[in-house]
């Protein structure tokens, strides 16, 4: 039949998006000891206000955390591995993920729950269902989920809605199929269900541009650091990761920091126990930065987030440019 489009779907299983790896090139701050991303993203005045994360859990549903890195301290709190069999040295993309948001909200709870791995007693997508049952069951406040798919997935579904009937919030990667044309639109699940909070990736230069490999699409809420992020590498040392899945951890690192006072009965408005749209409230009053075109795009939606206010960010910004000419 001519001019028609035949798309063979071999895999509809959710995986971990493709990243670009390198070496940790990057210079900590002599005066704060955070990666740039995290500093841009606010985590040291978070730290200086004593928003560190204290009583809050973070569930990372991804490739397995090595608990043992130093650089934890010890706040990788529970595991729980429904598969396994690869190395962590190989699959190193969770343990990248979780040291982002230990940077952010250091005295957050670290929730491991492994869904990839060369063998296991789930499927991936099986996993993934049940490690967002077990994070809610468990406690968790927050679910950090830097993986997806194309082809949306009814069960994945029907978790995130539970998940978000808890008050839970559920952080998504938006995916790295984009074209560098916010006008075309890329589609990835979970970041695309309502319940989520979709991610999408910044660079640490100029005005924070959205990263040419970013998914667009209208279902984007915010934008992070997600270019070169300097993180955790399994076995004690680090490395520089690239992704969507990388911005996202800034962002639940981020709410993990503030939902700090929440979970003291400060904040949000209530003494009770935030849900999703307080914390979209707080994010989009007090956190997000309108990059790109003027108002909510596609490509950043409501705006890249830091808790550092729009003065303080421009003259951190200002600096970076300086010292990369």
């Amino acid at each position: 039949m001519t001019g028609t489009t035949k798309i063979l779907v071999k895999d509809a299983h959710a995986f971990i998006p493709s990243i670009k790896k390198g070496k940790a090139s990057e210079k900590l701050s002599d005066d704060d000891d955070l990666p740039l991303g995290c500093r841009i993203m606010g985590a040291a005045k978070l730290h200086k206000e004593g928003k560190k994360g204290k009583g809050v859990r973070v569930a990372v549903i991804d490739s397995g955390v090595d608990a043992e890195h130093p650089a934890f301290d010890g706040m990788v709190k529970y595991q729980a591995w429904f598969r396994w069999g690869t190395p962590l040295e190989e699959d190193d993309h969770g343990t990248h993920v979780a040291g982002t948001i230990h940077n952010m909200a250091p005295e957050a709870e670290i929730y491991d729950y492994r869904v990839f791995g060369g063998e296991g007693a789930f499927e991936i997508d099986d996993a993934i269902v049940t490690s967002i049952f077990e994070a809610c069951y468990d406690g968790c406040d927050i679910i950090n989920m830097s993986l997806g798919g194309r082809w949306p997935s009814a069960n994945i579904l029907t978790a995130v809605q539970y998940a978000h009937s808890q008050g839970v919030i559920v952080v998504c990667a938006a995916g790295n199929s984009g074209d560098d044309d916010p006008l075309t639109n890329e589609r990835g699940f979970p970041a695309m269900w309502e319940e989520a909070i979709s991610v999408a990736a910044s660079s640490k230069k100029g005005k924070t541009p959205v990263a040419f490999f970013s998914n667009t699409n209208p279902h984007i809420d915010y934008a992070g650091i997600g270019v070169d992020v300097v993180s955790m590498k399994p076995g004690g040392s680090f490395q520089e990761m690239s992704g969507t899945s990388m911005a996202c951890p800034h962002v639940a690192g981020l709410i993990a920091a503030v939902l700090h006072d929440a979970i003291k009965g400060r904040g949000f408005g209530s003494a009770h126990k935030p849900n999703d749209t307080k914390v979209r409230a707080f994010l989009n009053k007090k956190c997000a930065i309108d990059i790109g075109v003027e108002g909510p795009d596609n490509a950043s939606g409501i705006g890249f987030l830091s808790y550092l206010d729009k003065g303080e960010f421009d003259a951190l910004m200002e600096k970076v440019e300086e010292a990369a000419t």
